[in-house]
């Protein structure tokens, strides 16, 4: 009878790296399952997968898992990161949350007011930001920040939903489910709410948001198995979870922990709906991505909603990202500042400098400020300018026309079509010419710097959709606009 070696599998095709991590992964998920069950099966994967990968040189992710003074840590042990970025008030005000920690997952205390001990020093020394990714590329020093520290004493009441993935493709690890969610409500702040949900193609509240951990726990134990389903909609079920926080006071930070491996072959909706509604309802979004999830639309939720995306294996790296929720949500340096005008990528770069440390630690984040997270058939405007009766953009507007052409580039697949639009000064006939000239203009100027023609169309539209009514000038000049909408991303 034919014995199957993995190990003489190994030697003869480790040269081919990418095809044995692809065939390890179909393989030990349709044949382990019958011999191994949940958090067993999937070390076994990552074992397998490490063993191929060789000398894979990834920095393991460290988690936060306590704290320590300033004064008790070893300056050149530490690492600075920026964890969280929240654009809702831009462009008045940007907002990230940063963590200063050693190697041991301690997050450093009082290096900043409230509680901040040696006055004297200045232990964030800079902020800059850095514009675009491929055209035009710019530096922008910020001249004026703040940063405060959140720790122990700020008591801050937080609403937290934890929605589950209870699919088909979880079935192998529903064990290591029902315990990891046990594992987060035990972790419960006092202070804190939590709700408990599941899905698969349906949607399934087993507890609305409560304080009472004792009754959560309960209440998840009775219900734990109702909703096992073949299919999965994840994009569908952060949308109803979204719903959860409908009663929760607006005021108080609103966390939504997605637990899945982001297999979704059931959801209609689209992403850039997903964001757009939980920026309304200042929710968070943070993900806990189960094995070798499907990642790209969850990491691009997260990071357009101020959330977190991360990936675990085990059962220890779970335990470990679901502390390192709760403490971050806790433990962190606010910096608050007004960024710079920008229609696309901000790249962040902040200083850190601690006595005796031999070099300045530098923590970087990305945000992206041009809509282009919305979906196909969504539109948006941009400010470009022209004189009266005219057709030339004005030349305050062409760094617009930089910022678009970046984002094209940073997005080969995007497509676009170019609307004018006009007010109702003048006749139907003339504006509709006047409306097409613009739209015609912004065309030209993006294909002059680059872009492809066949990934962008202009239309004109005359006065035939205003915004606004044609009564008064600052209506009239919010009528006179340039709409692009997403053809394709």
């Amino acid at each position: 009878m034919f014995e199957f070696n993995i190990n003489k599998i190994i030697m003869i095709l480790s040269k081919y790296k990418i095809f044995v991590l692809i065939f390890f992964i179909l393989l030990t998920g349709c044949k382990s399952a019958d011999r191994k069950k949940n958090f067993e099966m999937m070390e076994e994967q990552k074992e397998l997968l490490e063993e191929i990968a060789g000398n894979d040189t990834t920095p393991k992710p460290i988690y936060i898992t306590g704290t320590k003074p300033v004064w008790e840590a070893e300056p050149n042990k530490l690492l600075f990161d920026i964890y969280r970025i929240k654009t809702d008030y831009y462009p008045d005000s940007i907002q990230f949350h940063a963590r200063v920690y050693d190697s041991s997952g301690n997050f450093i205390t009082n290096l900043a007011n409230p509680y901040k001990k040696y006055q004297d020093i200045e232990y964030f020394t800079d902020l800059n930001e850095k514009l675009g990714k491929h055209y035009n590329i710019r530096d922008a020093n910020i001249s004026q920040f703040s940063v405060r520290e959140f720790g122990a004493g700020d008591s801050i009441p937080f609403n937290i939903a934890l929605t589950v993935d209870y699919s088909g493709s979880m079935s192998p690890v529903m064990g290591a489910i029902f315990e990891g969610t046990e594992i987060f409500i035990d972790m419960k702040f006092p202070t804190d709410n939590i709700a408990i949900a599941s899905f698969n193609r349906n949607f399934i509240l087993k507890s609305p948001l409560q304080n009472d951990k004792q009754k959560l726990l309960k209440i998840f134990r009775e219900r734990k198995n109702e909703g096992k389903g073949a299919f999965s909609s994840v994009k569908e079920a952060i949308m109803n979870s979204i719903r959860i926080f409908e009663k929760a006071d607006i005021d108080d930070p609103r966390i939504l922990v997605i637990f899945t491996d982001g297999d979704d072959n059931y959801s209609k909706r689209g992403i850039g709906e997903i964001i757009a509604k939980a920026k309304r309802e200042n929710i968070n979004v943070f993900v806990v991505a189960f094995g070798y999830p499907k990642s790209a639309e969850l990491k691009i939720i997260t990071s357009n909603t101020g959330g977190k995306y991360y990936q675990v294996h085990t059962k220890e790296e779970m335990i470990k990202a679901f502390r390192d929720i709760y403490l971050s949500l806790r433990y962190y340096y606010l910096f608050t500042y007004q960024p710079p005008k920008f229609w696309g990528w901000h790249t962040i770069f902040a200083d850190l400098k601690v006595p005796d440390m031999d070099k300045t630690l530098v923590a970087t984040g990305e945000y992206d400020t041009s809509d282009l997270w919305k979906d196909v058939g969504d539109e948006f405007t941009l400010p470009i300018l022209f004189d009266y009766n005219k057709y030339d953009i004005r030349p305050e507007s062409v760094h617009l026309i930089d910022e678009i052409v970046d984002n094209m580039l940073a997005r080969p697949r995007l497509r676009l079509e170019i609307q004018g639009h006009t007010d109702n000064i003048g006749g139907i006939d003339y504006n509709q010419a006047l409306s097409e000239r613009r739209a015609l203009a912004v065309y030209e100027a993006i294909i002059s710097k680059g872009i492809a023609e066949d990934r962008l169309r202009y239309k004109g539209f005359g006065m035939s959709q205003p915004v606004a009514p044609n009564d008064t000038d600052e209506n009239r000049a919010k009528n006179r606009r340039t709409n692009f909408v997403v053809l394709a991303k």
